[in-house]
């Protein structure tokens, strides 16, 4: 604790000094560095002890990520990229992967601004990578299913069974119904009365799916899974 005033050398009794107004405390990016030079410091002299620490730090700053995924997509996306970008491994990369296929779902899913077929065809095919992303994304969680089913984790774990049992397959539904949309646009410059067809099978699909996603999300919180 600071005593004296470090601009004019009075007694404090408390944090501003009452003779001149100076802040006796070290402004935050002061102290960081003062910190960050003592560690180094002590690194230098104790240089396996130090090692073992930045692997503790880095160990809990994982956890931390992997902990609060929501949080830190964000405020700081590129960390949550770069901690969850490989395999899902833990729950923290399976809530990543399902937030981005989400996320992807509701990008394709975006209200269209063009006018006239060429418009909107244009306009949907500049959301393709999107639809890339969602692909990779549902390759990934379908892998990990793949490992978790053949470990049988879902026997005492009913959350885990939904997650494999009815969230799995309808992301699988849902990207390849996607993936056959966007290869029909690719092929539709003109409107046609079959291609009209088509869309109407898609959007009917569509819906089918997302009333089987809704009703997953009452048994996923009838079950108190999180």
């Amino acid at each position: 604790m600071q005593l004296t005033c470090p601009s004019c050398g009075s007694i404090l009794s408390g944090r501003i000094c009452t003779a001149c107004g100076a802040d006796s405390e070290k402004p935050f990016r002061q102290k960081f560095f003062s910190w960050f030079s003592s560690f180094f410091s002590w690194m230098r002299h104790y240089p396996r002890f130090a090692i073992w620490s930045i692997l503790i730090l880095v160990g809990a700053l994982y956890a931390v990520v992997d902990a609060n995924v929501d949080f830190f997509e964000k405020h700081a996306p590129k960390i949550n990229a770069a901690i969850h970008s490989g395999e899902i491994t833990s729950e923290g990369d399976a809530s990543y992967v399902v937030g981005k296929w989400n996320n992807d779902i509701e990008k394709l899913n975006a209200d269209l601004k063009g006018e006239g077929w060429v418009a909107i065809r244009q306009e949907l095919l500049t959301r393709k990578p999107y639809l890339d992303d969602l692909v990779a994304q549902n390759e990934k969680f379908q892998r990990r299913v793949k490992v978790e089913s053949d470990a049988h984790v879902d026997v005492n774990d009913p959350c885990e069974g939904l997650a494999m049992h009815e969230a799995a397959p309808l992301m699988l539904q849902y990207t390849r119904l996607f993936t056959s949309f966007y290869l029909l646009m690719e092929r539709a410059e003109t409107a046609t009365p079959e291609i009209s067809a088509k869309i109407d099978e898609v959007t009917s699909e569509q819906s089918a799916i997302e009333r089987r996603l809704s009703d997953f999300g009452d048994h996923w919180k009838a079950k108190g899974c999180k």
